[in-house]
């Protein structure tokens, strides 16, 4: 009868073949859990926090006019290159977040809201009253009916 006899070489490449495997796995699953945001932190998830007081005071459905100002003086990055660009993304944010309502950059519809960066205090459209500061630079404005 024989007997199986293992080699220690073969036998710790093997060992060593299995602990790499799980030691790689263990790191990249820590790499992948670390590296997404924490809830509540995107921001769209942002953009509904700053806009849940003013809901409420809108219509349900229609149209809304949208107010915001590029920033001349914001810094150009790599993932933001223009202050155009950044009030575009600020437009499509607050469309998204005040939906199902219709977000038009004009003040042809009785409500306008104004997304301003926080502290800034702008006048009302020629023609609008200000019903209200809902804070972080959130403002809305009515037509007042004739």
């Amino acid at each position: 009868m024989s007997r199986l006899v293992f080699a220690p070489r073969p036998v710790i490449a093997l060992i060593a073949i299995f602990v790499y495997a799980a030691v790689s796995s263990v790191h990249w699953a820590r790499q992948a859990v670390g590296s997404h945001p924490r809830v509540g932190t995107d921001e769209i998830s942002v953009y509904e926090r700053r806009f849940d007081r003013l809901r409420p005071a809108l219509p349900r459905s229609g149209m809304v006019g949208y107010m915001g100002h590029p920033d001349p003086a914001a810094p150009a990055t790599r993932e933001m290159p223009s202050p155009a660009l950044l009030h575009f993304r600020r437009y499509l944010l607050a469309q998204y977040t005040l939906a199902p309502l219709l977000l038009v950059e004009n003040t042809s519809p009785e409500f306008v809201v104004g997304n301003f960066e926080a502290g800034t205090e702008p006048a009302a459209p020629p023609g609008f009253m200000r019903v209200g500061a809902f804070g972080d630079g959130v403002i809305l404005f009515q037509r007042p009916a004739p």
